[in-house]
Order: structure tokens, then sequence, then C-alpha cells
């Protein structure tokens, strides 16, 4: 067997370093690790009421014009944020011309839906609960039924306190966008990775 030299252990060793820094830095310059806190969002402050209400909502198909589709049917957070299906599939059995996008880590993307139309979640929101191809339902269709739930209501002054009256369109937006805020998946292999803690992570670049 071929001895090899601690001289040449330590150059590799070393070189192996001085490569993992360098792509260390390019990943850094490029990648930031996803944040384990609540990201703050703009004009609506993140609460447990409000997002305890989202989710709520996120997986209510009351809220479609049919009754049988939610938030989660498109966005299921138990398949990846996602559906299964090569496109969505929404009212009617209507099939959409895209996949919905994942709604993990969508809190932090610089714009909303595939063309980036929406600037915010609360816009994006809107969206879908109103397209005929989704939920085909309307704003007041949405404030209608809600009204008609004394739990809803309810969970609606708990969550926006100072607004009179507290179930309104705008407010059903901004409960799930707090709620979505709350789908972040922080400490993957990459964020540790980023964060230098790889080598106790058991893996390497």
């Amino acid at each position: 067997m071929r001895k090899v030299s601690i001289t040449t252990v330590l150059m590799l060793v070393s070189c192996n370093a001085i490569a993992n820094d360098d792509l260390m830095m390019t990943a850094r310059q490029i990648f930031k690790p996803i944040p384990s806190a609540i990201p703050t969002l703009k004009d609506n402050p993140v609460t447990t009421e409000k997002a305890e209400l989202g989710k709520m909502l996120f997986f209510d198909p009351r809220l479609s014009a049919s009754g049988i589709i939610s938030c989660n049917t498109c966005h299921n957070l138990g398949t990846g944020g996602v559906d299964a299906g090569p496109t969505s599939v929404g009212h009617g059995w209507q099939r959409g011309a895209r996949r919905a996008p994942t709604v993990y880590n969508s809190v932090f993307n610089v714009a909303q839906f595939w063309d980036g139309r929406a600037p915010d979640l609360k816009a994006q929101a809107k969206g879908p609960v109103q397209a005929s191809a989704e939920m085909n339902a309307t704003a007041d269709h949405v404030t209608t039924t809600l009204n008609s739930m004394e739990d809803y209501v309810g969970r609606f002054k708990q969550a926006f306190p100072l607004d009179t009256p507290p179930v309104t369109f705008d407010n059903f937006a901004k409960a799930l966008e707090a709620f979505e805020a709350t789908l972040t998946t922080p400490a993957a292999p990459f964020d540790r990775y980023l964060n230098g803690r790889w080598q106790r992570a058991g893996w390497q670049p």
C-alpha cells in the first residue's frame, strides 16, 4: 500500500477548506438563510388571533361558490404547499393553465403569482377566491358567508379589534396573509450550510 505523507494530507485538507470557503462566500452573496422569526408584514402586524383566523379561512371550502374548494385544495400543506397534478383544478373541474406555486416561504417572494402581478400575499389572497376557474366566489359571498357564522364574527373581532365592521374582504385577506407568513421552513440543511453549520449537520457541500 502506498504511503501518503503528512504534508500531502495537510495540503489536501487545506485546499478543501479553501474551496469550501470560496463556495460559502459565493453562496452567501446569492442566498440568505430563511429566518426563524415570523417576518414583519407591511400594514399588517401578525398576531396569534389573526394567524389562527387565517388558518381557519385557509382550510374552509365554504368560502368558494361550490362549497368544496378551499385555499388548501391547490396549496395543499401536506404535499409541499401545492397540489399533486400537472396544473391546478378549480370550480367545475376546470383545469388551470398553471400549477399553483407553493405557499411555503411565499412570504419572502418579491411578488406573488407566477407572473408577479400581486405585490404581496394580501393582494394575492383576493385573487383565487374570485377567479372563475378557481373558487369562483365574490367579495360579497365571502363576507356574507363569514357574517352568517357567529364563531367567525367573534374571531374577526378578536383579530381586528379596532375595525368596524371587523368582517371585511380586506381583513379576510389580511388574516390569510398573517397565517401564510407563518408557513416558513427555517433550519433546512442548506440554511444550516449558509449559517456555517454544515459540518455539524453531517454533510459537506
